[in-house]
């Protein structure tokens, strides 16, 4: 595939609209909230929430974070809980109502094309979905343009792959028997702004004025077993499920095993608790 965006697009519509890996997310949303929980501590650390806030979630998923989001900003607060995926919107107004969340509304949003009008919102917030922007310049650029003056953009990315025991912990038994094949430059995938300074500069270059980016250690603990931690990470990882299947049934039967028995050097009877690096940025319009 080379640098083109209408390819990097269809790519991840095909990824992530899709009723499989929809239910997937649903099965395991309740252990995710804690799997995820550190994730979020870093996006709210720069989105700097406060009652009354008009608030878009991009990449809401299944509703975490924005569910959370709606309880800080509060009932005189509003967020717009939106994914490109119908069938996630879907989950995520099922969790919203179990939740008794009565400050949002939701959306089925494409980035790149905000529905939103000019300086509309004080925040927005994207936990994991800006490395699937296929055309991130237009992407963060409407963004900028439905945010107030002042307002502020958050964003959680994954930093080094070589830093994060989990999917290290997962995808070496597969790399030791072939490798994945190098993604294209620019092109949307998980680990796409894990150097240093890259998201930063994407800010800045969509005409941010005020932008910081760090790198932060988490802990990510899975409240189950080693076997189960492999079953949610192949189903719900749809940029890296067709590597998986790209392998004959019983290698990857086996190099699943060896993921599995990976992952329980990190068990302790309780937890799967491995540690990796975020990437969390800030830019304020």
């Amino acid at each position: 595939m080379d640098s083109d965006p209408a390819k990097f697009e269809s790519k991840v519509k095909t990824e992530w609209i899709d009723d499989a890996t929809a239910a997937a997310w649903k099965k395991w949303h309740a252990k995710s909230l804690h799997f995820w929980r550190e994730l979020n501590e870093g996006l709210f650390s720069v989105a700097r929430l406060a009652p009354g806030q008009r608030v878009l979630d991009l990449a809401s998923g299944t509703g975490d974070p924005a569910i959370a989001i709606a309880k800080q900003v509060g009932p005189t607060g509003h967020v717009i809980i939106s994914d490109l995926a119908p069938q996630m919107l879907a989950i995520s107004r099922e969790h919203a109502a179990d939740a008794k969340i009565t400050n949002a509304s939701f959306a089925i949003v494409d980035a790149h094309a905000l529905p939103q009008e000019d300086a509309s919102l004080d925040r927005v917030t994207c936990r994991l979905g800006v490395m699937f922007f296929w055309d991130c310049q237009r992407a963060l650029r409407e963004i900028r343009r439905v945010l107030k003056p002042g307002g502020v953009a958050a964003f959680v990315a994954w930093g080094p792959v070589e830093e994060n025991e989990y999917m290290r912990a997962a995808l070496e038994p597969f790399k030791r028997r072939r490798p994945p094949p190098p993604a294209p430059p620019g092109a949307p995938t998980p680990y796409r702004f894990a150097a240093p300074g890259s998201l930063g500069a994407e800010l800045r270059a969509a005409g941010f004025s005020t932008v910081t980016e760090e790198t932060r250690p988490i802990r990510q603990a899975w409240p189950g077993p080693p076997a189960e931690l492999w079953t949610r990470l192949y189903e719900v990882s749809a940029p890296m499920r067709p590597y998986f299947n790209s392998f004959d049934p019983a290698i990857r039967a086996e190099a699943a095993a060896e993921a599995v028995a990976n992952f329980s050097k990190y068990y302790d009877g309780r937890e799967v608790s491995t540690r990796a690096t975020i990437v969390v940025a800030g830019a304020v319009k």
